[in-house]
């Protein structure tokens, strides 16, 4: 073989092919150099000086050049002893070229580490080959410590076994759209979403690999477009959601009313919460929406397409509750029919046990059981059934106090609340009673066929004082309550528009200090209740402003206003 037929073999692993005699003339071009770098113009000309009529640098092999068009290459200089004599076979690799197997490669490693999803794979041994800059992030490891190491012993397994990559690579078989965690920071599990395929080539299995999807950015851009449907409800004056979906709720967070720092931080941490497979415990009074923000939870969640299933504890019979949750056979018990619990109901989405607090301590031992062992069996029966639901749990008292007085179990405690959601009462979100109060009169403006628009300052002042033991419950219950009462027409709601009884509810504890005189007016005793509030709250935040304005869920221009219209100085 002539150095031409190997010029014209190593053509196929190259861009550009020159062959050079002893004194670098050049002797023949391929193809490549004859189409894109006029090759022909070339022959018989001294190769170091077309490189330096063509190239910004003196030439030198191993180096990379670029042309005066643009164009860079690559330049590997190969001397060759032929009977004939010696040779150089100049190799001329395009930097642009994505057709060569190096340049394609290097290409598609660059990909990796620059696109936003997780990459792992691991050879036909199960070591780690590759793990890319996004799956570093998503798992909060580097890459340098585990490359070269054995899948289970990066993730702590117990054994072989366990890793889905070795099961991918013997069965051969893909695993999509999977959530789970298999890295740990400092005790917290690293939930990720994605799906592992195995490599197979001309039926020989080389590796498995696994693309982890980054949702940290959908999920922010998710959560704002539900924030703008939540600030789009407060205008929209038909926005009012009664109807159940196919999956049992009416609920999601677009549908929570108030906006309040409190309440805003509170539906981030819940739709944080809602992305996990964790069980949940809310903690909140009676009439904070608890059931509100579960059903919201459910539909943020993986799970928004499965069932929603809810129970109040409070409401079922003892001896009746076992069956209800855990479903019974024929004759467990006198009139027992075959029936579902709501654990196999639930199926793969969310069972709510609301008032948790109310179930018996002998059931709370029974329900531990279930949720530990993730088996249920029905009263009566033998066989037992996977539990696949997610369990939210919610109560109207503090967990700790219901343990230490014995209306709790600990251990059960600890397996529902592995993680809490604490809803703070209406009192301490006093912003979000006028942005609840303005919803409900929507709501009862559409029931009742009235157009009532605003309430008087006076009554808002009152509504902004009262305590509200019931919360939003209580308030809903005030509104329609008012609501009912306002004449046709009306475009506003008063003091005078409430009942006796709900006057002396709403003004009773602020009232109860103040004596009446004939000569007073109810503005002149709201101006001295209102007077009080503020003191009270002053001297609570060691006369802050900014932190009393908090307190009392206004703005600190507003507080500042007031303070002067009450003529209230610093030192009283």
């Amino acid at each position: 073989m002539d150095m031409i037929q190997i010029g014209q073999l190593l053509s196929k692993f190259a861009s550009g092919v020159i062959l050079l005699d002893r004194q670098a003339t050049i002797l023949w071009v391929n193809d490549y150099i004859e189409k894109r770098l006029n090759g022909t113009e070339w022959v018989n000309k001294n190769f170091h000086q077309v490189l330096e009529d063509g190239m910004e640098t003196s030439p030198a092999p191993g180096k990379v050049y670029r042309t005066a068009s643009g164009d860079s290459y690559s330049l590997e200089d190969h001397p060759i002893e032929d009977v004939n004599g010696s040779y150089n076979l100049v190799l001329m690799t395009s930097l642009q070229d994505c057709k060569n197997k190096d340049i394609k490669l290097y290409c598609l490693e660059k990909i990796m580490e620059s696109i936003s999803d997780g990459i792992i794979m691991s050879d036909y041994r199960g070591k780690v080959v590759l793990y890319n800059k996004a799956q570093e992030k998503l798992e909060a490891m580097k890459a340098r410590d585990i490359m070269g190491k054995y899948l289970w012993d990066v993730y702590h397994y117990d054994s072989e076994d366990q890793s889905e990559h070795r099961e991918v690579y013997k069965s051969g078989q893909a695993k999509v759209n999977l959530y789970k965690a298999h890295a740990y920071k400092d005790g917290i599990p690293k939930y990720i979403s994605y799906s592992t395929y195995p490599i197979i080539k001309d039926g020989e299995k080389i590796g498995v690999y696994s693309i982890s999807r980054n949702e940290n950015r959908l999920q922010s851009q998710l959560a704002e477009t539900i924030e703008q449907k939540r600030l789009f409800a407060r205008e929209e004056p038909d926005y009012i959601k009664t109807e159940e979906t196919a999956n049992g709720t009416v609920y999601t967070f677009s549908d929570i009313v108030g906006n309040s720092e409190a309440t805003l931080s509170l539906i981030r941490e819940a739709q944080t919460m809602a992305m996990l497979e964790n069980n949940v415990l809310i903690v909140g009074e009676t009439g904070t929406g608890k059931e509100v923000f579960a059903q919201s939870m459910h539909n943020f969640s993986r799970k928004k397409t499965e069932p929603f299933v809810a129970v109040n504890c409070a409401a079922i019979p003892e001896n009746l509750l076992e069956s209800i949750l855990f479903g019974a056979v024929k004759g467990a018990y006198t009139g027992a029919a075959d029936h579902v619990g709501l654990f196999e109901e639930a199926g793969a989405g969310t069972l709510f046990l609301d008032e948790l607090n109310s179930m018996p301590v002998s059931m709370q031992t029974k329900l531990l059981r279930v949720l530990q062992e993730k088996k249920v069996r029905r009263v009566g029966g033998v066989k037992t059934l996977p539990v696949r639901c997610r369990v939210i749990c919610a109560m109207n008292e503090e967990p700790r106090k219901l343990i230490k007085s014995g209306g709790l179990r600990q251990d059960l405690f600890y397996r529902i609340a592995g993680l809490c959601l604490f809803i703070a009462p209406l009192r301490e979100r006093k912003r979000d009673i006028l942005d609840l109060a303005a919803f409900f009169i929507r709501k009862y403006n559409k029931l009742l066929g009235k157009t009532i628009q605003v309430l008087s300052p006076e009554l808002q002042e009152v509504m902004l004082m009262y305590d509200w033991p019931g919360n939003t419950r209580e308030l809903e219950h005030v509104i329609e309550n008012l609501m009912i009462r306002a004449e046709e027409n009306r475009r506003g709601l008063g003091l005078g528009d409430l009942p006796e009884y709900l006057k002396e509810m709403l003004l009773g504890s602020r009232a109860a200090n103040f004596s009446r005189t004939s000569t007073e007016s109810l503005s002149q005793i709201l101006r001295e209740i209102e007077r009080s509030v503020v003191l009270e709250s002053l001297d609570r935040n060691s006369w802050n402003i900014s932190e009393t304005a908090r307190d009392l869920g206004i703005i600190r221009q507003s507080l500042i206003y007031r303070m002067k219209k009450l003529s209230i100085r610093k030192g009283e």
